[in-house]
């Protein structure tokens, strides 16, 4: 897994038609799991986090990604790459992104839109 900071570069194949975006911010989602509990060895109900980066398109050769296109990734899904001697992320596997305009879902719009006030606080 990748460390995700802010002013990374990321790079996603796409199929041909590459995407290449900077993350603006990292974030946080907070979610229900289950643990192992070391006392009694059951499975426990616990918080978990997961963390996730908002970036934003700086090329595209995709016609249907417009530049300046908000979309999120979950920190997993990304592996750090060197090119030359700067550190990226790349995608490894297909892509997976969600996107915050007309291609996206409302939830990605609202949780980018949630991270945006609360940096106005």
């Amino acid at each position: 897994m990748a460390y995700l900071k802010p002013n990374l570069f990321i790079f996603i194949k796409n199929n041909g038609m590459p995407i290449s975006a900077m993350i603006e911010k990292v974030a946080f989602r907070k979610y229900w799991g289950k643990r192992k509990d070391k006392a009694t060895g059951q499975m426990v109900r616990a918080r978990k986090s997961m963390p996730y980066a908002i970036c934003k398109v700086m090329t595209s050769k995709d016609p249907e990604i417009a530049l300046g296109a908000e979309f999120t990734i979950v920190g997993y899904k990304l592996q750090n790459v060197t090119v030359k001697g700067k550190t990226a992320l790349a995608f490894h596997s297909k892509y997976e992104v969600e996107f915050a305009d007309e291609l996206g879902n409302e939830w990605v719009r609202r949780l980018i839109l949630e991270e945006s006030t609360d940096d106005s606080k």
